[in-house]
C-alpha cells in the first residue's frame, strides 16, 4: 500500500515553465503554442519548505526534480529549494533532468556545489551540435555543453541522456567521446515510446514536427538500428495478435504498480500528489481531453460517461478541501485519503468496472508504457549483505556501499546459523532494497553446516511478502552444487537446496504472489584472497567484480522481467591451450576451437540457456566474423568488460 512513512523518494515538478519546446512534449502544441490545458505556474519554495520537514527529510532517499512538463532550472528560486534540502538532510541524494540551456556558469557552479558529492544532474541532450535543436527546440547547443562543463569542473556529477531518433543515431559514436572529453559520469543512450498511436495502439512510422502555424517543417523518425527500439512499443503486434479484442488483455494484465515498486510518489507544479506522473499527462496532456489530438488517446482512457478515468478519481478525492494537495494538507494526512487506497483496489476489476486504464498501460504485465528505456540501475539503492566482512561479501559491500553482518567481527546477534540471528537479519533487511544471502554457514568440510542459507532465504521471502516489500533477493549458490566430492557432500547438498528455494521464489514472483525479484548467482571459483591462500587455488577463478556488474546487469531489466539464475563458470584454462602465442597467425583454426569449446559447454548443460561468451582473446580474430557468427548466434555481450568466461542465464 502506499504508506507515508514507507515512501522514500518524491518526484517533484517545482514548474511547469521551459524554455525548450520539444515537438513530442505534451506541454506544446504546433511546434511551439503552450498547451492551453497545462496550468503555467511555479511551486512555491515556501509551501515545498512546510511540506517537506526536516524529520521527513532526514529519512528519504532521494528526491528527484523531474521534468514532466517543465524544467527544474526555470524555477525562479530552484537553487534555494535545493538549498532548503540539503540543509535538512546533507546526505540526501538530489537528483534533477535538464535541457540544461539557461542559467550562467557562475550559477551552475553554486549548483555543485550544493549537490556534491550526493547529487546529480541528467542533461537531456539529444544530439550534438547539429542535431540537438531537432529535438531539444530553442535550446543553442554550445551553450549547454558549456554548462554541463562548468557544472562537472566544479564537482559535479553529470550524466547525459541521448533520446536515440534516425536523425542523430549516426552520432552516437561522437557523442559517447564528446561525453568523455567533458567528464560526464555515464552517457545513456535512451529508446523511446513517444512513437505509440494511443488511439490504435500501432506504431508511428514519423511523427510531424510543425511550426506555430501549424504547418509540417520535418518528421521526427525511430532509429534504424534495433536496440534503440521501444521493446514495448515492438511488443505491440504480438500483443494484437494474442488477443484479437486488446481490451481482453488490460482486462487480464496484472499490476506491478513502479510507484509501490520504487516507494516513490509525485508532486505536481500544483501541489497535487500523484502516485506517478502519467496520472499528471491525464490531467494536462491534450490527448485526454482532445480526443483528435495527436497522438490521439485511447478511447479506454475514458469511462462511459466520457469523462477521463485520473480526473474523475483525483476529483472525487480532492475536494473543495484540496485532500490530495500540499497547499492545504500535510503529506502525511494526505496519505490517509481513500484515493490510495481505490487505485490499489482497481487493479484487481475490469476495464469499464474500476480498473484505471493508466495503470493496466503503464505497468502492465506485457506493455509497459514507458518513455524511456534504459538498463541503468538505481544507484540510490540499499543493500544488505551476509558474510560482509571478506572474500566475496566485502568486494560487494566495497562496491555497493552497502551494510551487513559477519560473523568474523564477532556480530553473534546477526549469526545465521541461529534463530536469533536469522530474525535479526530478517527484521534488518526489511529497511533495504536488495537482500544478498551471501554467508555460508561454515568451510566446505565443516561437519556443524546446517543449511542456514537456505533458511535465512525462506525467513526474508515470508517476511518481505508480508510487507508487501518491494525490491531484490540475491542468493550466492555455488556451481559445486552440479559436480558432488566426498570431501564437500553437505556443502553440495546444502548449496542445491539453496537453488531449488531460489527457483520456488522466483516463481513467486512470476505468479504475482510477490512484488519482489529473487535471483540465485552459482559462480564457479571465486578469485578472492581467501581463494588464492588456498592450497588448491589454480591460478584463475571468477572475479568479484564481474559478479556486481551481473546483479547491476540483473536490476536493470524491465519491472515485469526476471532472470532466475545466473551461472558464472571461469574457462581461462580452457582457452590457454588456443592462445594465439600459440597458434601465431592460424586465427581460422582458433576461431573453430572457440566454435567447439561453446558448442562443447552448451551441450554439457542441456537446458536451452542463454549461452554468452565474452572472452578477451576473442577480440583478436576478425571481429566481423565475430559478430555475425558469435555474438548474434548467443544474444549480445551485455556491454561489459567481462573478460574469460561464460555466462548462463535462466
Amino acid at each position: 500500500m502506499f504508506d507515508y512513512n514507507l515512501i522514500d523518494e518524491y518526484q517533484i515538478e517545482v514548474t511547469t515553465y521551459c524554455n525548450a519546446a520539444c515537438p513530442q512534449c505534451p506541454r506544446n502544441v504546433n511546434g511551439g503554442k503552450t498547451n492551453p490545458y497545462l496550468p503555467v505556474c511555479h511551486l512555491d519554495r515556501d509551501v515545498i519548505d512546510v511540506a517537506f520537514p526536516k524529520s521527513l527529510v532526514k529519512r528519504l532517499r532521494q528526491v528527484f526534480f523531474c521534468g514532466s512538463y517543465g524544467d527544474p532550472i526555470m524555477h525562479p528560486e530552484f537553487l534555494d529549494i535545493l538549498k532548503d534540502f540539503r540543509s535538512k538532510n546533507p546526505t540526501l541524494h538530489l537528483y534533477l533532468h535538464t535541457n540544461g540551456g539557461v542559467r550562467d556558469i557562475k550559477w551552475w557552479e553554486e549548483i555543485a556545489e550544493v549537490l556534491g558529492d550526493h547529487g546529480k544532474i541528467d542533461f537531456g541532450i539529444d544530439g550534438i551540435w547539429d542535431t540537438n535543436h531537432l529535438y531539444r527546440r530553442n535550446v543553442d547547443f554550445s551553450r549547454v555543453i558549456e554548462n554541463a562543463k562548468a557544472f562537472i569542473n566544479a564537482g559535479g556529477k553529470a550524466q547525459w541522456n541521448y533520446l536515440v531518433y534516425k536523425h542523430n543515431e549516426h552520432q552516437i559514436s561522437e557523442a559517447k567521446k564528446m561525453s568523455e572529453e567533458l567528464g560526464f559520469d555515464d552517457i545513456l543512450f535512451r529508446s523511446t515510446g513517444r512513437f505509440m498511436n494511443h488511439k490504435t495502439l500501432t506504431e508511428l512510422e514519423k511523427w510531424p514536427v510543425q511550426n506555430r502555424d501549424g504547418e509540417i517543417e520535418y518528421y521526427l523518425e525511430p532509429p534504424t538500428d534495433k536496440q534503440y527500439h521501444n521493446s514495448s512499443v515492438e511488443n505491440l503486434p504480438r500483443l494484437h495478435e494474442e488477443y484479437p479484442d486488446i481490451k481482453d488483455y488490460f482486462n487480464e494484465t496484472k499490476i506491478k504498480c513502479d510507484a509501490l515498486t520504487g516507494k516513490k510518489v509525485a508532486i505536481t507544479a500544483e501541489g497535487l500528489v500523484l502516485p506517478c506522473n502519467f496520472f499528471e499527462h491525464n490531467l494536462y496532456d491534450m490527448r485526454f481531453h482532445k480526443r483528435d489530438s495527436f497522438p490521439s488517446s485511447n478511447d479506454y482512457h475514458f469511462d462511459e460517461d466520457g469523462n477521463n478515468q485520473v480526473m474523475s478519481l483525483i476529483n472525487r478525492h480532492n475536494g473543495d478541501d484540496q485532500n490530495l494537495n500540499i497547499h492545504s494538507q500535510p503529506l502525511d494526512k494526505i496519505f490517509k485519503s481513500e484515493f490510495w487506497k481505490e487505485i490499489v483496489w482497481s487493479w484487481e476489476q475490469d476495464i469499464g468496472c474500476g480498473k484505471i486504464f493508466e495503470c493496466a498501460m503503464t505497468c502492465g504485465q506485457k506493455l509497459t508504457k514507458v518513455w524511456d528505456q534504459n538498463k541503468k540501475m538505481k544507484e540510490t539503492y540499499r543493500y544488505y549483505i551476509t558474510g560482509n566482512n571478506r572474500g566475496l561479501g566485502l568486494d560487494l559491500a566495497k562496491h555497493f556501499n552497502g551494510d551487513g553482518c559477519s560473523r568474523s567481527t564477532g556480530q553473534m546477534l546477526t549469526d545465521i546459523t541461529t534463530k536469533v540471528g536469522i530474525q535479526r537479519i530478517v527484521e534488518q533487511s526489511l529497511h533495504y532494497d536488495v537482500f544478498i544471502n551471501n554467508a555460508f554457514d561454515g568451510p566446505p568440510d565443516e561437519p556443524w553446516g546446517n543449511f542456514a542459507q537456505v533458511n535465512l532465504l525462506l525467513a526474508v521471502f515470508k517476511a518481505w511478502k508480508e510487507e508487501n516489500k518491494s525490491g531484490y533477493i540475491f542468493n550466492i549458490g555455488s556451481t559445486g552444487a552440479l559436480s558432488a566430492r566426498v570431501s564437500h557432500d553437505r556443502y553440495a547438498i546444502a548449496k542445491d537446496a539453496l537453488a531449488t528455494a531460489s527457483r520456488q521464489c522466483s516463481k513467486a514472483f512470476k505468479d504475482d504472489l510477490v512484488k519482489f525479484k529473487t535471483t540465485l548467482i552459482t559462480p564457479g571459483r571465486l578469485d578472492t584472497p581467501l581463494s588464492r591462500g588456498r592450497e588448491t587455488w589454480t591460478g584463475n577463478g571468477v572475479k568479484t567484480l564481474d559478479i556486481c556488474k551481473f546483479i547491476e546487469y540483473t536490476m536493470g531489466i524491465e519491472n515485469n522481467s526476471i532472470i532466475n539464475v545466473l551461472r558464472i563458470q571461469e574457462i581461462i584454462n580452457i582457452f590457454s591451450q588456443y592462445s594465439p602465442d600459440k597458434l601465431g597467425d592460424k586465427y581460422e583454426l582458433y576461431y573453430l576451437k572457440i566454435l567447439s569449446i561453446i558448442k562443447k559447454m552448451r551441450k554439457e548443460f542441456k537446458r536451452n540457456k542463454i549461452i554468452i561468451p565474452v572472452v578477451s582473446e576473442l577480440n583478436k580474430i576478425n571481429h566481423k566474423i565475430i559478430n555475425n557468427d558469435i555474438n548474434l548466434k548467443f544474444n549480445n555481450k551485455l556491454g561489459t568488460d567481462l573478460e574469460k568466461m561464460i555466462f548462463i542465464l535462466e
